[in-house]
């Protein structure tokens, strides 16, 4: 699954031809029962606000269930992977499997993009391809995924996708320090980027605690503590991103 699966075909149908539906499908690798589910989690705000009307329903829902699939999958697979990774390497390498860009390069090795039902502002500048749009729906298909087959569904689906990242992210050295993991996590979701505060320092020079607290805006997300500033730092930031309340509430 690791390979691009775009194609002219995809380009050429529309999200609600049914012909379109069943190709969608086989690239996802799953009928579904109720393709109404499907149609949802292609469906973005700007359509359903576009085209009131009985039956149209944006994907936001849809998405919300699926980032907590996509969390619970992705913990599950870099438990059993990785027997001996600590708590902080775990973070670290799951915030990389599921954060906006990821989720975008997902989406288009399996041509999401010209599935989707977008409003005319979105269509005419690239809603298609942007990043967070696309990451956005490929969380809504996993949520529907997880709907119409169980979460077995969700898993033979998105595992394939995330062991290729696990391996490649882990070949090529880009696994991020979690600050700046926190950093691209924030500004995805809230538009915000992350400031640290030191709170407290305790004992002597050469041995000395720091406690840092990581903001997002007005919200105090962790905290965390070390024998430097940069150590409490990245303390923090590694509580924050196994924290998920704030990345829901940002959604």
């Amino acid at each position: 699954m690791g390979t691009d699966m775009s194609g002219a075909t995809a380009s050429q149908r529309g999200a609600a031809d049914p012909a379109g539906l069943a190709d969608l499908e086989a690239r996802i690798g799953h009928r579904f029962k109720s393709r109404q589910l499907l149609l949802d989690a292609l469906t973005h705000r700007s359509y359903a606000y576009e085209n009131a009307a009985p039956g149209v329903v944006h994907n936001e829902r849809l998405e919300f269930l699926g980032d907590a699939v996509l969390q619970l999958l992705s913990s599950d697979l870099l438990y059993r992977r990785s027997p001996k990774a600590s708590e902080g390497d775990l973070s670290s390498l799951r915030a990389a499997l599921v954060r906006a860009s990821t989720l975008a390069g997902f989406a288009r090795q399996i041509g999401l993009g010209p599935y989707l039902r977008l409003g005319r502002g979105e269509e005419t500048t690239g809603g298609r391809d942007r990043d967070l749009l696309i990451a956005s729906a490929f969380e809504a298909i996993l949520g529907a995924l997880y709907l119409d087959g169980g979460p077995r569904a969700a898993r033979v689906f998105v595992a394939p996708l995330l062991r290729d990242e696990i391996e490649r992210v882990t070949a090529s050295k880009q696994l991020k320090d979690d600050k700046s993991l926190l950093q691209e996590l924030a500004q995805a979701r809230l538009g915000i980027t992350p400031t640290y505060a030191v709170v407290s320092q305790e004992g002597p020079s050469h041995d000395r605690t720091f406690v840092v607290e990581v903001h997002l805006g007005d919200l105090i997300a962790a905290r965390g503590e070390g024998h430097s500033k940069r150590q409490a730092e990245q303390a923090a930031a590694r509580s924050a991103l196994a924290d998920e309340g704030w990345q829901i509430a940002g959604k």
